[in-house]
């Protein structure tokens, strides 16, 4: 997953891309607010440049700990709107688009076995060949004579009657229209991909920003070391 590469398309990106912001109250700078979000970030897998306003981060593989695992690409900035100090964010999730892609794989895949279904499906002359062979079998059909009182004591089942017999062709002629080429499982899994992807796209997002907003809240403020002298990019792995 970690090397699918996430294409940047207007008007779709939506699915495996969250954007927005937290407000910094009081205002910081760039510098003290990274530093707030190294905790997040100094995860195994995880790789991050400070360029100025803007961190950058990758991961590769991350842990199923790591607090920003579903998103393994993002961009965070620092910037000044609306009279207000913001960190200002653009993440992207291969995992989101993969679960939004699984209900057309499944729905492909119930198409394809209706398609497999017509195609064996016995033509107009061959039911009705196995509709007259089956009259013909029927009008053979006897009774079958009671058991002999031997058996019975013996406890020897009794032996099929001719209703029970058609209930049970019956029965089975229904199970074999139906077939074992069903595209009931793939309906079911196609819904479940989808419900899933309605509950994390709402999900993540509302998470992720929770977890910028604690780590940026908390109360004891990172040591940043030569904050006078501080390079023009950092990088972190």
């Amino acid at each position: 997953m970690e090397n699918l590469r996430v294409l940047k398309l207007p008007f779709i990106d939506w699915i495996w891309t969250t954007r927005g912001y937290v407000v910094l109250d009081p205002p910081r700078s760039p510098a003290s607010t990274f530093a707030r979000l190294d905790p997040l970030l100094k995860t195994s897998g995880t790789e991050y440049e400070v360029d100025g306003n803007t961190l950058t981060y990758r991961k590769e593989n991350p842990a199923a700990q790591d607090r920003l695992a579903t998103f393994t690409k993002g961009t965070l900035k620092v910037v000044e709107e609306k009279g207000q100090s913001r960190l200002r964010y653009r993440l992207t999730s291969p995992a989101l688009l993969l679960v939004f892609l699984a209900p057309l794989l499944f729905l492909a895949f119930a198409q394809a076995t209706i398609v497999i279904s017509e195609l064996e499906r016995p033509t107009e002359a061959e039911k009705a060949a196995a509709k007259a062979k089956k009259e013909k079998d029927a009008e053979k059909d006897k009774e079958p004579q009671q058991l002999n009182v031997i058996d019975q004591m013996l406890g020897a089942p009794a032996p099929e009657t001719l209703e029970e017999k058609k209930q049970r062709e019956k029965q089975e002629g229904e199970e074999e229209e139906e077939g074992t080429h069903s595209p009931k499982a793939a309906y079911v899994f196609a819904g479940i991909f989808a419900a899933l992807f309605c509950f994390g796209r709402w999900l993540e997002p509302w998470l992720v920003r929770k977890r910028f907003r604690k780590a940026l809240n908390q109360s004891a403020e990172p040591e940043l070391t030569d904050r006078g002298q501080e390079p023009e990019a950092q990088f972190h792995s």
